[in-house]
């Protein structure tokens, strides 16, 4: 009997061996061949990553307003196998009453603190929120040709959103999360990466006259029935640029926009007639125009290379000043044959024209200029009245600053705490007096009245040029503008505005741009 009992003993202890060694065998081939999978698939019930949000640099105006911010937003996702039927939420969803999932979809975007509260109440592990950053544009369509946006994916798409991308964006962080096989966070998250906010962008735009410069070329680009129009205000004494409005805008906020470009930096155009008080200042500083002497324009117009230019009438003998307030076509040419061209075509770019702007704009014009080494007489007379160059608004607005700036051509700012070059001399303070006292004649009896403001004296100059269609230019197509400086008492403001096609009944710079120029100027000296 004992004999038997200890046989049974040893066959029940051998196969308990055999299968414990077995197992021992197993659990070692598991460890060694399939550990880093189980590992990873117990990590992936166990251990999960969160993203730790951060906000996206704000964009400010010289007084701290908000042009550009971000918020924190929460949407609320339903995990795969949520069964949306038997959720009881106080609030309605997307794919309620739809049965289990069978993947991750979003429920509701920008839940509110109470749903947020209200959600970890049900504590129910198919239900998770992820927080994500919205953009938000308090001026809207006033600046938004500035500004541009930044997309869904918090990443800068047009205007100084995407040319200050790198500055402005934000470093998302990154955690661990530890949970039971109930999904129940069991101990603190541990920290991978921190992360940080991007950097704050300081503009040298103020949004009181951003506003005004926008409302009056909006109602001034609609009243000339134009196609578009832009305006700049520069501070002449700080070197500042307060505003630069664009028509037609766009609402950044809306995710249906249709984006619109910045004319005002985007756009290059030959610019007509107001440049006719740069190449006379050109002229004076190369001592080529005597600015005492008149200039013969009888008998109205003066045949160059088989083409003809033509004032509206016969001026007869004009002093510079005079050629300037009357915009003698046939004055400013024969103006710009006195000078050398290598000497008229070099003078244009220390004024700051066809010279790229230290500007941080994606895709900033800069202009050209014609400087064919075989260059006609005509040409160089267009040159003179502002054909066969081509500029942008910013540019213009910058080159009249010499003027007001007693002939120094400062390096302007958009963004302040920004390296910048030191001012340069381009003509001296005499030429740019004498240039001054020609800007003030076009608005006392020239070509710019409608200029004229009630309680301070201003000077500028009017312009309106041919644009081209299919290689020719178009009788029937316009760019009318004005640039204007005051009070000329300080001299601390220069204003232009650039009228696209306006109608034909009404398309002069005097009669289009002008008025606009003043409504800002007004209130520029009302503020």
């Amino acid at each position: 009997m004992s004999s038997r009992l200890t046989v049974r003993f040893y066959i029940i202890f051998g196969v308990m061996a055999l299968m414990t060694t077995i197992i021992i065998l197993r659990i070692f081939y598991l460890y060694q061949e399939e550990g880093d999978f189980l590992k990873a698939k117990g990590d992936y019930r166990t251990i999960s990553f969160r993203d730790i949000p951060h906000a996206r640099g704000a964009i400010y105006d010289a007084n701290n307003y908000p042009l550009a911010s971000s918020l924190i937003k929460y949407n609320l996702y339903g995990l795969k196998g949520l069964d949306t039927s038997d959720l009881d939420l106080s609030f309605d969803f997307l794919n309620q009453g739809t049965g289990f999932l069978k993947k991750k979809k979003i429920l509701k975007e920008d839940i509110s603190l109470a749903e947020i509260q209200e959600i970890k109440s049900k504590r129910n592990d198919y239900l998770e929120i992820e927080s994500f950053s919205k953009r938000i544009y308090p001026l809207g369509e006033q600046i938004a040709t500035l500004i541009g946006f930044a997309g869904a994916d918090n990443r800068g798409l047009e205007g100084l959103e995407k040319g200050f991308e790198n500055h402005l964006k934000e470093e998302v962080g990154k955690k661990q999360i530890f949970k039971n096989r109930r999904q129940e966070i069991i101990k603190p998250p541990k920290i991978l990466n921190r992360g940080s906010d991007g950097k704050n962008l300081k503009l040298t735009i103020k949004h009181e006259i951003q506003y005004s410069a926008h409302k009056s070329l909006s109602q001034g680009v609609i009243q000339a029935q134009a196609k578009g129009g832009s305006a700049v205000v520069l501070d002449n004494k700080t070197g500042r640029i307060l505003a630069i409005a664009s028509y037609p805008s766009y609402n950044p906020n809306d995710p249906n926009r249709l984006i619109q470009r910045n004319r005002a930096l985007l756009d290059s155009f030959e610019p007509g007639s107001v440049i006719k008080p740069i190449a006379l200042a050109i002229g004076i500083e190369n001592n080529d125009i005597d600015f005492n002497k008149s200039v013969e324009t009888g008998p109205g117009y003066i045949e160059l290379n088989s083409q003809v230019i033509a004032d509206p009438r016969n001026y007869g003998s004009l002093l510079p000043i005079d050629i300037i307030a009357k915009s003698s076509q046939v004055g400013a040419a024969k103006i710009a044959l006195e000078i050398d061209s290598y000497d008229l075509t070099n003078g244009y770019k220390r004024f700051g024209l066809a010279v790229p702007p230290n500007i941080n704009f994606p895709s900033i014009a800069y202009g050209k200029i014609n400087q064919r080494s075989n260059i006609s007489d005509h040409e160089i007379a267009s040159l003179g009245f502002g054909y066969g160059l081509e500029a942008s608004a910013i540019q213009l607005a910058i080159a009249f600053s010499v003027f007001a700036n007693d002939g120094v051509l400062k390096d302007f700012q958009l963004v302040e705490e920004k390296n910048y070059s030191n001012p340069s001399q381009v003509i001296s303070k005499h030429t740019a007096e004498l240039i001054m006292e020609s800007l003030e004649q076009v608005i006392i009896d020239g070509t710019g009245t409608q200029a004229k403001h009630h309680l301070h004296r201003v000077a500028g100059k009017t312009g309106t040029s041919h644009k081209v269609s299919n290689g020719k230019y178009d009788k029937s197509k316009y760019i009318s503008s004005f640039i204007g400086i005051g009070p000329l008492e300080t001299k601390k403001y220069t204003i232009l505005v650039t009228i696209d096609e306006p109608g034909l009944n009404r398309y002069s710079g005097g009669e289009v741009a002008a008025p606009v120029f003043k409504e800002i100027f007004d209130d520029l000296v009302s503020l």
